[in-house]
């Protein structure tokens, strides 16, 4: 009950913090326009021009967080349940991960991917991995150094698809999942699949997502194309800070 009180107290400091950063963002970039407006009106409309792209940014951030806490919340008490679908997960992850190149040029960072098959369809929830692809390739890009490499790779055993995305960055590894223990035990018993980490701290990370290898039984392959959502994209990867416009 101890260990279980001081994870509930650690998400909340956090909660906390990631909440008040955009919030003093949003009130001085409010104060220092209320203060152009009233001393140098006709500055207004440069001075607004120069931090609307901040102010889009923090806003993204916050919602971006609040939808995490939303869903941690429909998960763990099991309101939120997989869509699942017969899909080629090899395109999938393609896609998904092609989509995302343009945020990484600010860092000159190349995105690499590679496959061990070209196609191969398996039983999965198409949103469910779009945000875990997209939240783990943020991290990746937010980490990883000027002019680094993220190299995303898709291998299929009996068992697992395996998908990992390694870059060149500094992840603290230790407790990086205990804060959402509960989260992820909540996802185990959605049958989705298993996450690990392998960082020395130094010479980068790498994150391995393992979804079944298993199909779903009586429903077809769906055909449909995954369709970029650019407003989705630019809310996922809003704690980069340097999204292109």
């Amino acid at each position: 009950m101890k260990n279980q009180e001081q994870i509930r107290n650690d998400f909340f400091a956090n909660i906390s913090h990631e909440l008040r950063t955009p919030l003093n963002i949003f009130y001085s970039t409010i104060q220092l326009l209320d203060m152009k407006c009233k001393n140098n009106p006709e500055d207004f409309t440069e001075v607004y021009s120069n931090h609307k792209q901040c102010l889009k940014s923090n806003c993204q951030r916050m919602l971006r967080l609040i939808n995490n806490i939303i869903d941690i919340t429909k998960i763990d008490v099991g309101f939120k349940q997989p869509k699942f679908v017969n899909y080629d997960i090899v395109r999938l992850v393609e896609d998904i991960t092609l989509s995302i190149v343009n945020y990484a040029k600010p860092k000159q960072i190349n995105i690499l991917f590679d496959t061990e098959i070209e196609e191969h369809i398996i039983k999965c929830d198409i949103d469910m991995i779009e945000r875990i692809m997209l939240n783990l390739l943020s991290n990746a890009i937010k980490f990883t150094r000027q002019k680094g490499n993220i190299l995303v790779e898709i291998s299929v055993d009996s068992q697992w698809v395996h998908i990992s995305v390694k870059d060149d960055g500094i992840e603290i590894q230790g407790s990086i999942f205990y804060r959402f223990l509960q989260s992820y035990k909540s996802i185990t018993r959605l049958n989705e699949g298993e996450i690990y980490i392998d960082s020395d701290g130094e010479n980068g990370t790498e994150f391995e997502v393992l979804l079944p290898n298993k199909i779903l039984e009586g429903y077809v392959e769906e055909k449909e194309d995954y369709k970029i959502d650019v407003q989705k994209i630019e809310l996922e990867l809003s704690d980069i800070y340097e999204l292109c416009s």
